[in-house]
C-alpha cells in the first residue's frame, strides 16, 4: 500500500488523481549570505545595531556614509568576491570614545620644488611643494591636499605653525591603526624638505557588540563575517555567539575573519591569549593597509573557496588590493601560527596571498595545547557535513512512522527504523561526501564505528554517533636526502 500526502483513500469518484511531491527533487544550495561589522558615520541613513542588505558598494555608501569604515569595507569586499550575497550591521562611533590623532611636523623648508607622496592606509595624497615655502606653508599645502582628497582619506587635518595634525573619522581604536608613511613607493622628496611623522594614537572607545543574538536573528544564515571592529572584548562577543550558532538547536555557525596590525611582540600578544575555533585573525605586521580593509579582503578570498570546496588548503589565494611592503622572519610567522595568528605571504612586488590560515583556537579547557580545530577549514567542513545530514534527513524520514526493525512492513508503507538510518548514514558518506565530494575517507572505518539506536524511552526519536574522518588542507612536505658519491655494492 502505497502512503499518499494528497490523495484520500476514501475517493470513489472515477478519474486519475496523481499527487505531485518534490520533497526529494531538491539538488542545489543557497546563496551564501556574508555580514560585514564595522562603523558607519552620522551620514549613513542605516540605523545603528540593525542588519540591512546592501544592493552593490553604492549602497553601502548611502547606508555607512561615504568613507566610513565600513562603506571601505565593502569596497574592498566587493573587489575580491562579485557573488555572494553581502549584508551589512553598522554601529555607530561610541559616544564616549576618543578619536585617534597623528601629527605631521615639517623640520626643514625644501629647497627645490616638486611633489611630496603622502600615504594614509596606502592612499597617496599628492602635495605640491614650490623653492623657498616656508614649513608653515608646506604645513598649510599638506592639509590642503588631504583636505581636497576629501572621503577617500580616513582623517581630517588642520596645520598650524608647521605641524599638521591629523585626526581619524571614527572614534575608537581602529584610528590607532592607520598607516602614515612617505614614499610607499620610493617616491622622492623635494630636496631640502624634512618631515617627522609621529603615528596615530590616542583612539579609544570602540562600539559595544550589544546582544549578537538578537541582532542576528534566526531567519538568516550568515556563514562569513569580516569583523572590522576587532578590539579584545568585540571578539569576545562574536566568539561566544559563533559557538551558540554552531551547536543545536541553531547549527547555523559562521566562520569569521578579522586582520591585527602590530609587530611580532604584538601579534603575538594578543593571539596567544584567544581561543576561538571559529575566528581567523590574519597578521598585516605593519603594512599600509587598515585592518577593516584587509578584514574584508581576507574574508571574501577565504569565503569563496571554503564555499567551494572547504577541505582545501586556502595556501596562495590572492589578497587583492593588500600592500606588502615588510613582514615577519619565517621564525616568527611559523612562530604566531601557534598563537592563534594568521600569516600571509608577499610577492616581490608587493602582492599578498594567504600563507596559512588558522583558527585563534589552541588549547582545551584544561589549558593543554589543542589543534583540533588548528585551520579554519575544520569547523567548516564540520559544519557542512552536518548541514548535508541533516537537510538529507529531513528529505528521507520527515512525515513517516518510527520502528526499531522491518518486520515485513509492506512496501510503500513509510516507516523508518534503524536500519534505513543507517543505510542513510553510510549511503551519504561513501556516495556523496566521499566519492562526489572528496571531503571524508576511511569509509570501511565510518561503516564499523557507526551506531544507531532508537531512543529506548522515546520511540519517536533515533540516536546515532559516527565518526567522520574528515581531509585536512596540504600544508608540509618534508624529506630526507641521503647522497651517496658512489653507487654501492647490493
Amino acid at each position: 500500500m502505497i502512503s499518499f500526502n494528497k490523495i484520500s483513500s476514501a475517493i470513489r469518484y472515477p478519474g486519475a488523481y496523481i499527487e505531485i511531491d518534490g520533497s526529494q527533487a531538491g539538488l542545489g544550495d543557497d546563496i551564501p549570505a556574508v555580514l560585514i561589522v564595522g562603523q558607519k558615520l552620522a551620514t549613513g541613513t542605516a540605523p545603528a545595531g540593525e542588519i540591512v542588505r546592501l544592493s552593490g558598494v553604492n549602497d553601502a555608501k548611502l547606508k555607512a556614509g561615504d568613507g566610513s569604515m565600513l562603506y571601505e569595507m565593502v569596497k574592498r569586499y566587493r573587489e575580491v568576491d562579485p557573488v555572494l550575497d553581502i549584508y551589512m550591521l553598522p554601529y555607530s562611533d561610541n559616544a564616549a570614545g576618543v578619536q585617534a590623532t597623528g601629527t605631521i611636523t615639517v623640520t626643514a623648508a625644501p629647497t627645490e620644488a616638486g611633489t611630496l607622496a603622502l600615504y594614509f592606509n596606502g592612499k597617496l595624497v599628492s602635495v605640491p611643494i614650490t623653492a623657498g615655502m616656508t614649513v608653515a606653508a608646506v604645513a598649510t599645502a599638506i592639509t590642503a591636499a588631504i583636505t581636497a582628497a576629501g572621503t577617500a582619506m580616513p582623517v581630517t587635518s588642520a596645520a598650524v605653525a608647521g605641524v599638521v595634525t591629523n585626526t581619524a573619522r571614527h572614534k575608537g581604536t581602529c584610528g590607532n591603526n592607520i598607516d602614515v608613511r612617505l614614499g610607499l613607493y620610493e617616491e622622492t622628496k623635494p630636496a631640502g624638505l624634512a618631515l617627522t611623522i609621529n603615528a596615530m594614537t590616542g583612539g579609544s572607545g570602540d562600539p559595544v557588540p550589544g546582544d549578537l543574538t538578537a541582532i542576528l536573528g534566526q531567519q538568516r544564515w550568515y556563514r562569513y563575517i569580516a569583523l572590522g571592529i576587532n578590539d579584545a572584548a568585540t571578539l569576545a562577543a562574536w566568539h561566544a555567539e559563533s559557538q551558540l550558532r554552531f551547536q543545536p538547536p541553531v547549527q547555523a555557525g559562521f566562520r569569521a575573519f578579522t586582520a591585527h596590525r602590530g609587530d611580532y611582540a604584538a601579534a603575538a600578544a594578543f593571539g596567544e591569549t584567544k581561543n576561538y575555533e571559529h575566528i581567523a585573525n590574519l597578521s598585516i605586521e605593519l603594512n599600509p593597509i587598515s585592518t577593516w580593509e584587509a578584514s574584508a579582503t581576507v574574508c571574501a578570498a577565504a569565503a569563496t573557496k571554503l564555499y567551494n570546496n572547504p577541505v582545501e588548503s586556502l595556501e596562495g589565494t590572492p589578497l587583492p588590493g593588500m600592500i606588502g611592503k615588510s613582514y615577519h622572519t619565517w621564525t616568527n610567522a611559523n612562530s604566531l601560527l601557534f598563537k592563534g595568528m594568521s600569516v600571509m605571504q608577499i610577492s616581490k612586488n608587493g602582492s599578498c596571498s594567504i600563507k596559512m590560515l588558522v583558527s585563534m583556537y589552541q588549547f582545551r579547557a584544561d589549558g593543554s595545547a589543542d589543534d583540533a580545530y588548528l585551520y579554519i577549514n575544520t569547523a567548516e567542513v564540520d559544519e557542512r557535513i552536518r548541514y548535508e545530514q541533516r537537510i538529507g534527513a529531513n528529505k528521507r524520514f520527515v512525515g513517516t512512522a518510527a520502528a526499531k526493525t522491518n518486520e515485513g512492513y509492506r512496501p510503500g508503507l513509510r516507516i523508518t527504523t534503524e536500519d534505513d538510518v543507517r543505510a542513510f548514514l553510510l549511503s551519504l558518506y561513501k556516495n556523496w561526501l566521499m566519492r562526489e565530494k572528496g571531503w571524508v575517507q576511511a569509509y570501511e572505518y565510518y561503516k564499523e564505528t557507526l551506531i544507531v539506536e532508537q531512543d529506548a524511552t522515546n520511540p519517536s526519536r533515533f540516536n546515532y554517533k559516527d565518526e567522520p574522518i574528515i581531509l585536512s588542507p596540504y600544508a608540509i612536505l618534508a624529506g630526507r636526502m641521503q647522497f651517496r658519491k658512489a653507487v654501492p655494492a647490493y
